[in-house]
Order: C-alpha cells, then sequence, then structure tokens
C-alpha cells in the first residue's frame, strides 16, 4: 500500500507523470506501477491514462496535512509536540500505541495514518477503508482510575463524535451500543477502546477512531454490511484535516472529564440517540440468551433489557441484535 500513496501524492502534486517516471521515482518496475494503478481504479480514485500524458488524476484528495494538523492543535492547546505522528500506512493506529516501547511517555500519543492495512473493530472484526479517503486515528491517555472504572467509555467518546460530526450538518445519527455510530445509510463511524494496566492499578486506554468520509460502494462487499460516508450525509464541505483536528481536540476534553466524572453526566444524551430505543432486542448474558424491551444505558455504561416476567437485565459486554416486536408489543423503528 505504500506505493499505492505514494502514487497518488505524485499525481496530486506533478499534474501528468508517465509510468516509466513514477516506476523511476518509487524504485519499482514500471509494471509494479501499472498493478498499482489497477488497484487504485477498483477502489474508484480517477486516474485516467491518455496517450502521450501518462497517469493524471481527474480529482482532487485531501491528504493529512501535518503541519496544519500541529498549527490547529497547537491552538487549540491540545499538542505535544514529539507525541503526534502521521503515516502514511500502518498496521493499525491502536496496535502502534499499544505496542510503544516506554510508557512513561505514552500520554497524549496520537497516531494518525492515511491507511490502515488491519484496522480492527470490535470483538477482532476487520475495519476496513481505502487510503486517503478516512479518517483512522488513535489516542493513549493514562487515567487516574482502575481499568475497572471505565466502563462507559466507549459511550462518552461515541456521543462526543456524533456531536461533532452533526455540526457539519449530519442529521439523524444514532449510536449503537457500544461503540458505532449508525444512520440509515450504514455505519458511518466507529470507536474501540483498549486498557493497558501499570504497576499501580492505574491504567492507560488507548481510544481508537474510524470515521467513512469517501468509501467507494466496492467496500461494502468484503464487510457483508452497509456503509455510510460522510460526505453523503453532510451539507457543508468536508476538511478532512481539520476534521481530524477537532476529533482529536473533542477527544482530550472527553477523556478527562471522564477520568474526573466517569459516564454518569452523559447517559441521558446518549440515551437520547440510542439506535435502539422502542425496539425489541436479544442479548448474550454469560452464555444464555435474552430478549426484551430495550431500556437504553444506565450510569455505567451497561444495556438495560427489560425481560417479558418485567425484570431487568444489565448487559455489559456481547451483541445487541434487534428482533421482531412481539405480536402485541410493534417496534416503534427499525435499525
Amino acid at each position: 500500500m505504500k506505493h499505492h500513496i505514494e502514487i497518488l501524492r505524485h499525481l496530486q502534486n506533478n499534474g501528468s507523470v508517465s509510468g516509466r517516471d513514477l516506476a523511476r521515482q518509487l524504485g519499482i518496475s514500471a509494471s509494479a506501477v501499472d498493478n498499482c494503478v489497477r488497484a487504485l481504479r477498483d477502489w474508484e480514485f480517477g486516474i485516467s491514462d491518455l496517450s502521450g500524458t501518462g497517469y493524471q488524476l481527474t480529482e482532487s484528495l485531501q491528504f493529512v496535512d501535518e503541519n496544519r494538523l500541529r498549527e490547529e492543535l497547537r491552538s487549540k492547546g491540545v499538542l505535544n509536540e514529539d507525541r503526534l505522528e502521521v503515516l502514511g500506512e500502518v498496521d493499525s493506529t491502536s496496535e502502534r500505541l499499544l505496542e510503544w516501547p516506554d510508557r512513561d511517555i505514552l500520554h497524549g500519543r496520537i497516531c494518525v495514518a492515511e491507511f490502515q492495512s488491519q484496522g480492527r473493530g470490535r470483538r477482532g472484526r476487520a475495519w476496513l477503508g481505502v487510503p486517503c479517503r478516512n479518517i483512522m486515528l488513535s489516542m493513549a491517555w493514562k487515567m487516574d482510575r482502575t481499568a475497572k472504572r471505565v466502563g462507559g467509555l466507549s459511550l462518552s467518546v461515541g456521543l462526543t463524535l456524533l456531536q461533532r460530526l452533526q455540526t457539519f450538518g449530519a442529521e439523524c445519527l444514532q449510536l449503537k451500543w457500544p461503540n458505532d455510530i449508525v444512520c440509515d445509510h450504514g455505519k458511518l463511524a466507529g470507536i474501540l477502546v483498549d486498557v493497558l494496566t501499570g504497576p499501580d492499578h492505574r491504567c492507560t486506554v488507548i481510544v481508537g477512531i474510524g470515521v467513512n468520509l469517501k468509501n467507494p460502494a466496492v467496500i461494502t462487499n468484503p464487510l457483508d454490511r452497509l456503509v455510510a460516508n460522510l460526505v453523503d450525509l453532510c451539507a457543508v464541505p468536508v476538511d478532512r484535516t481539520g476534521l481530524i483536528a477537532l476529533i482529536i481536540a473533542d477527544l482530550s476534553r472527553t477523556l478527562e472529564t471522564f477520568d474526573c466524572n466517569g459516564f454518569s453526566g452523559d447517559v441521558d444524551a446518549w440515551n437520547a440517540c440510542d439506535a435502539y430505543a422502542g425496539l425489541r432486542v436479544r442479548a448474550k448474558i454469560n452464555n444464555r440468551t435474552v430478549e426484551g424491551d430495550a431500556l437504553g444505558v444506565d450510569t455505567s455504561g451497561a444495556y438495560r433489557v427489560r425481560l417479558d416476567d418485567h425484570q431487568v437485565e444489565s448487559i455489559v459486554t456481547g451483541e445487541i441484535i434487534p428482533q421482531p416486536a412481539a405480536p402485541d408489543k410493534p417496534n416503534n423503528q427499525t435499525v
């Protein structure tokens, strides 16, 4: 993927470039250049190849502008100069931070990438997205809390991210417990929280965020689920670097607030955006399956389900799946 991104950069910066010149500049064969261009076209990047002119982009791409990102974060007071890195490609931005050799300088570290080759979602699922057209980032934060007291963090982060995306005119966004932002078109964004425990029992969290900006339709095939793109939902143009700066600034404030107050202050706002509100759902608890009416989350971030015998079960981990309504209880909405 490194060469794919380099080809896009060369074409963006230089206009028409022959395959032979690209091969020489990248140190690869002309056939390798052709293969990369073919793959980029499969991802619906606009690349023409007119006789005598060479390859040429037919669209303008928004690469992450590291210098401007640093300036914007500095102006927002959230940049630790030596703890931001912007990479062309990485296996996973979260794995990059999880494997950082010195945890003493991990707090506040941010990794942003044009592309993740092994991006992770919840429960081992893959996070897929084409290069240079999405937001893929992770941030490390040392908490004054134990690992047992970070329940609800992904919910607070998801709420903050949803509110930020709404400022671009994206409407009808909902929160899907515990870590997705969805709309009628499909999944728009996801959050993944990894936890590292230190010798003093305080933990460091690695928060990964992925936002779909402009994926081609072909990306839905390997995922077998609908994918929503922010550019299709927004009333205003999306500046990729600017949005990344806003997300990082929002995230740092959310992490700081959560460390002090936990999730309880976000409960009502989260439940107001609950994708399962009014639905009958099924969930698993300790290898048993329960089914009932969705009641939203409690102050710990657990999802509550009212069973047919009126008992309320709290779901801490696992999946919640919408079900057909009971005959006498029609669902109020669909997900």
